[in-house]
C-alpha cells in the first residue's frame, strides 16, 4: 500500500474541480498566452459596430476566441432585450440609460484593476460611467446628435431641428426609430424642459410625430441604411450622428452638419457587463481592449467618433475630424445639449407614445 498515493490522488481531483469552475465562471488560468486562449463571447450590439475595426485589438490579441454578434435597434430595444433576460455577455447602452441597468441588477460591477488602459481614461470621462460612485459601465464612444442635410438639395441651409417636421421637404426626410429621440426633438423646438414633459406637451408630441409621418421617408435603426439613403439622393435630412457626416462628408458627398439654434446634442456610448455572465474574464479582456489605441484610432479616424483613450484623441490632426468633432470651434459646447438621465416613467411613456405614433392610422 502507498500512502501517498491516496493523497496525490485526492490533490488530483481537487486541481480538476477548479479547473472545471474557472472554466464555467468564464476564468482562465493566468499563465494561458493570449493567443492560445479560447472561448467565445456574445455582445448586445448596434448595427454596424459589429465590424472588426471597432474591436481590432481583442481580434489581433486573442484570435482563438470567437465572438458573436447580436443587434439592437434603440437604447429602448436593448433595455428592453437585457430586462427580458438576454443572454448576451456584454452590452452597449447610450447616455441616459444606465441606471436601470444598475436599478434592476442586470449589470455587473467592474473590478477597473483589471484593465490595463484604464490610466489612459480621463477622470471626468471615468465618472460617466459611475452609478453610487461604482464603475459599472466604461466610457467608449462619444459625438453630436445634429440635423444632416444635402447641400444641393437644400441650398439655403437648415437653421433649426424643425426641418426635420417641415412638409416641403416631404418624402425625403428620415427620422430615427426612437421614442426618446422625437421627444428631445420637439423638446428643443418647443422649449420645453425636456426633463419635465407633461402629460399635455407629450400629447402634443405625439400628434406632431403622427403628422410627420406623411413627410417621413423612412424611420432609419442602423447608420448604413440612413448613409445609403443620403448616397441615393432620396434622403435630403436626417436626424443623424456626426459619424455618417464625417464619412459622407470624406466620400466627397455634398453633406452638411448642421448647428441649429436650439443646439446641438450631445452623447456618450458605454460598455456594461451582463449580471451573473459566465465569461467575466473574457468580457473584461474585451472591454479592455476597446479602450486600446488602435481600436480607438480606427473609432476615430475610420468612423469620426470620439474616443475616451486621451492619447488617441490628443493626437487628432486633421482637418476633417476637427470639424466633425467640433474641436476647432471653442463655443461649440456652449451650444450643445447634454443628454439628461430618463426616469423609468419617462422611458415607459416615451416608448409607447412612439409605438403609437408609428401605429396610429
Amino acid at each position: 500500500m502507498n500512502p501517498k498515493k491516496p493523497l496525490h490522488n485526492l490533490l488530483a481531483g481537487m486541481f480538476l474541480t477548479l479547473t472545471l469552475i474557472l472554466s464555467a465562471c468564464g476564468g482562465a488560468p493566468a499563465d494561458v498566452p493570449p493567443g492560445e486562449l479560447t472561448g467565445t463571447l456574445s455582445v448586445l450590439e448596434w448595427a454596424g459596430y459589429d465590424t472588426e475595426d471597432f474591436w481590432i485589438d481583442f481580434k489581433n490579441t486573442y484570435p482563438n476566441v470567437t465572438v458573436s454578434f447580436e443587434f439592437g435597434t434603440s437604447d429602448a430595444d436593448i433595455y428592453a432585450k437585457m430586462a427580458a433576460g438576454n443572454q448576451a455577455d456584454v452590452f452597449h447602452p447610450y447616455s441616459g440609460w444606465l441606471q436601470f441597468y444598475v436599478d434592476e441588477g442586470l449589470v455587473e460591477e467592474i473590478d477597473t484593476s483589471k484593465l490595463t488602459n484604464w490610466d489612459k481614461v480621463s477622470d471626468s470621462h471615468k465618472k460617466l460611467g459611475q452609478i453610487d460612485g461604482k464603475q459599472y459601465f466604461i466610457p467608449w464612444d462619444i459625438g453630436f446628435t445634429s440635423i444632416l442635410y444635402r447641400t444641393d438639395k437644400i441650398p439655403e441651409g437648415v437653421e433649426s431641428w424643425a426641418a426635420l417636421l417641415d412638409p416641403k421637404y416631404a418624402g425625403h426626410i428620415s427620422m430615427w426609430d426612437d421614442g426618446p429621440g422625437a421627444v428631445t426633438v420637439s423638446s428643443y423646438i418647443h422649449g420645453y424642459d425636456e426633463t419635465a414633459i407633461t402629460d399635455e406637451q407629450l400629447a402634443a408630441i405625439k400628434e406632431e410625430w403622427i403628422a410627420q409621418r406623411d413627410s417621413n421617408l423612412f424611420y432609419w435603426a442602423g447608420e448604413p441604411e440612413l448613409q445609403e439613403g443620403f448616397r441615393s439622393g432620396d434622403v435630403w435630412a436626417a436626424y443623424a450622428w456626426q459619424g455618417s457626416y464625417a464619412l459622407l462628408l470624406g466620400e466627397g458627398l455634398p453633406v452638411a452638419y448642421a448647428n441649429p439654434k436650439e443646439g446641438r446634442n450631445s452623447w456618450m456610448g458605454f460598455y456594461g457587463i451582463r449580471k451573473g455572465t459566465e465569461n467575466l474574464d473574457l468580457a473584461l479582456k474585451f472591454l479592455d481592449a476597446k479602450l486600446a489605441e488602435a481600436t480607438g484610432n480606427n473609432v476615430v479616424n475610420l468612423y469620426y467618433y470620439g474616443h475616451p483613450n486621451q492619447d488617441v484623441m490628443s493626437a487628432v490632426t486633421d482637418p476633417l475630424l476637427l470639424e466633425a468633432f467640433g474641436l476647432n470651434d471653442p463655443n461649440i459646447l456652449a451650444n450643445t445639449n447634454f443628454t439628461p438621465n430618463l426616469t423609468a416613467e419617462q422611458r415607459d411613456a416615451w416608448t409607447s407614445m412612439w409605438a403609437e405614433v408609428k401605429a396610429a392610422p
